[in-house]
């Protein structure tokens, strides 16, 4: 993960976080583990003073088989901490479908573009991105010589 990316990850999460009052952010730090020293992102919150984990995949292409092993990661993560671990999966832009296989696998979400879906044990949020790239209006063509002429006789 790029440090750039890794950073808008982490400030993606934080804000988003940050808008419901009962959640406390304590920490969100990055954690390297297994054999190829694969990042997490982990954000220690209170809710409603109940310490909560969330393990954080970031992937920066949400084809299949980036998904298949961020869920994979995710699940191994959840095993291995031996604590109650919400899984979330951020990405630059979630698909559709990406958004089906987090759901179906119990996993939050989170893109930079503005949408999550995160079930944190007594809060749930939704939040769904209202930027739309509009496309801007063709331009006038300019008259020429031959058209600014008629335009003048008529």
């Amino acid at each position: 993960m790029h440090r750039h990316m890794e950073t808008e990850a982490i400030d993606a999460l934080r804000e988003t976080l940050r808008q419901i009052s009962v959640i406390k952010v304590k920490e969100i730090c990055v954690s390297r583990h297994g054999h190829h020293s694969e990042k997490t992102i982990l954000g220690h919150i209170e809710i409603y003073g109940h310490a909560h984990l969330l393990a954080c995949k970031f992937v920066s292409a949400c084809d299949p088989m980036h998904l298949r092993r961020a869920v994979h990661d995710l699940k191994k993560v959840q095993k291995e901490r031996g604590v109650v671990v919400m899984p979330i999966l951020i990405a630059t832009t979630i698909s559709e479908e990406a958004q089906s296989i987090c759901r179906n696998n119990d996993i939050g979400f989170l893109d930079l573009d503005g949408n999550a879906r995160l079930y944190l044990d007594e809060v749930f949020i939704v939040k769904r991105s209202l930027h739309h790239k509009t496309i801007p209006p063709p331009a006038e063509t300019l008259p020429t010589s031959e058209t600014a002429h008629f335009a003048q006789v008529a």
